[in-house]
């Protein structure tokens, strides 16, 4: 069977409110980080995606990985990802963004 590139990307955004920390989060695995800037928050991001795909492909419960793969965030977010993608593509609008990151391969071949 054949892996459809769209399943090697994650889905992510970006956003900024007042005097916070950025928050950022990953919608395919419902993962989210905050950071004091952009850069940083792309880091934690692509790390904490990391980790919890090699915590995922350790398990010795087979079965739940292909659940644990698919933890798709709550649908708020969802809506938040498609507004965001909406409004910057009439007009920028920093320092809210959205981002792609995509499965470390090199974890998939412990399976």
């Amino acid at each position: 069977m054949a892996i459809r590139p769209e399943k090697l990307i994650l889905r992510c955004y970006g956003y900024k409110l007042g005097d916070r920390p950025f928050v950022g989060v990953c919608l395919d695995l419902n993962i989210a980080v905050e950071a004091e800037g952009m850069p940083e928050l792309k880091r934690k991001m692509n790390d904490a995606i990391i980790s919890y795909v090699d915590a995922v492909l350790d398990t010795d419960d087979k079965p739940s990985i292909a659940l644990l793969m698919n933890r798709k965030a709550p649908l708020r977010d969802w809506m938040i990802y498609y507004l965001l993608k909406f409004v910057l593509k009439i007009k920028s609008l920093p320092p809210n963004f959205t981002f792609k990151e995509y499965i470390p391969i090199h974890l998939a071949h412990r399976c």
